[in-house]
């Protein structure tokens, strides 16, 4: 079998974004989130399932999906690809926008509901060590969650690194599928359940895919490799600069410590200005050399 890459435009909402599938998408939401029974997302309706990127520069580095639950509450679950170093606030500006965009004229703000954002982030951004984190407004002093309009949820793909075995819960399943079913070349038992997570993987199948849908996944694919070569040819001309700014420091360091060492012995036998011109250093140097 050949699996698709879940992080991929196609992928990403041929798993999450079909209506007529949408128990893949709940039972991830409801692991993620962590909801107990009486608590789980029991009906989702996709609110945006095309989701069309703004522009060009976003389409091969952000996907994402909205949708709402059974209680109208509002879901923006987000893949990004790339790095981006003020990620944080541009999340916090989408939740703001949901959020505003809710009101209509004549209704009341008691009429709005909350939204749920879920990143999945192939690049770590966040200080945390964890590769889960779950962030929401709380009175500092006494943790009390009285404004709850806004949560948000972070999974980092480059900080999970268990194995099949070390699977413990569902959400370590639905997180080691985004990161690793490229790579598989079979359905491991470990995600045979519960039977969304199969489900999920049939989903993924590469065989499952249209011709032109298989085209759109090549382009991706391309896209993204060209991306990789340009930020990791960025990445080494960096270091080469690195490297280089590096030995000329050292060189100067070098030479400057010389011309101390000389000055200090034509001390004696030349005057301040003199031992300026021969060394190069400045009179203010050569002055603070005498002194000490």
């Amino acid at each position: 079998m050949v699996f698709l890459n879940p992080t991929s435009d196609i992928a990403f909402k041929k798993l999450f974004g079909n209506q007529a599938k949408t128990e893949i998408l709940m039972s991830f939401l409801n692991s993620v989130l962590d909801r107990k029974e009486g608590e789980k997302i029991t009906k989702v309706t996709i609110t945006d399932p095309n989701n069309n990127p703004d522009t060009k520069d976003l389409k091969y580095s952000i996907v994402d999906l909205r949708c709402t639950d059974q209680a109208e509450k509002q879901y923006i679950i987000e893949v990004q690809v790339k790095y981006q170093e003020d990620y944080p606030e541009r999340v916090q500006h989408y939740v703001a926008l949901a959020i505003a965009r809710q009101l209509k004229k004549a209704e009341k703000y008691k009429e709005i509901m909350p939204v749920i954002f879920i990143g999945v982030l192939s690049k770590p951004i966040l200080e945390s060590p964890h590769y889960t984190s779950h962030h929401n407004l709380r009175d500092v002093r006494t943790q009390e969650h009285a404004l709850r309009h806004m949560d948000f949820h972070f999974i980092e793909l480059s900080k999970f690194n268990k194995t099949l075995d070390e699977l413990e819960t569902v959400t370590d399943k639905w997180i080691y599928l985004l990161k690793n079913a490229e790579g598989l070349d079979s359905v491991p038992e470990q995600l045979q359940s519960p039977i969304e997570l199969e489900e999920a993987m049939d989903e993924l199948q590469h065989g499952r895919l249209t011709v032109d849908q298989l085209e759109a996944y090549d382009r991706y694919l391309d896209a993204r490799r060209v991306e990789q070569s340009v930020e990791d040819s960025l990445i080494k001309r960096s270091e080469e600069k690195g490297m280089q700014e590096g030995i000329e420091k050292g060189v100067r360091k070098g030479k400057e410590e010389m011309a101390h060492e000389i000055a200090k012995q034509l001390l004696d036998v030349l005057d301040i200005k003199t031992i300026a011109q021969k060394t190069g250093l400045s009179i203010e140097d050569v002055e603070k050399l005498k002194k000490g």
